[in-house]
């Protein structure tokens, strides 16, 4: 495993861990100002709407798991092709998320950030 693999499970890992424990202090670290999240359901967020969602409780993560499958580094953005299982309480309601992410992160100042994340609902499986 290369040292940018190494990086890239462990920025991973850091979202991960950030989004279980609904913690928007380390999340806003890990996500870039211009970061365009969209959801398996379609839904877009930017990073100030995803860190309120998370803090006022619209979205919980009970569940989480990221698993990167291929990375690519292109200059300074790597793009990480990978597959996300979750349970989700949204609107009152546990949802089973089973779905195929692209994500892009970029490296400015020596320090990665999430710019991009587009999510594919899979079927269970």
């Amino acid at each position: 495993m290369t040292a940018v693999d190494q990086e890239l499970h462990a920025l991973e890992a850091r979202r991960r861990d950030a989004m279980l424990a609904g913690d928007v202090r380390a999340l806003g670290e890990l996500l870039a100002p211009e970061l365009r999240y969209v959801h398996s359901t379609g839904t877009v967020d930017s990073r100030d709407s995803l860190l309120h969602r998370l803090a006022t409780g619209a979205i919980v993560y009970r569940a989480l798991e990221l698993a990167p499958l291929t990375q690519t580094q292109c200059g300074d953005a790597l793009i990480v092709a990978g597959e996300m299982r979750a349970q989700v309480l949204r609107g009152g309601e546990l949802r089973k998320v089973f779905s195929s992410y692209l994500a892009v992160w970029r490296c400015q100042d020596r320090r990665w950030q999430l710019a991009a994340c587009q999510g594919t609902a899979l079927a269970a499986g």
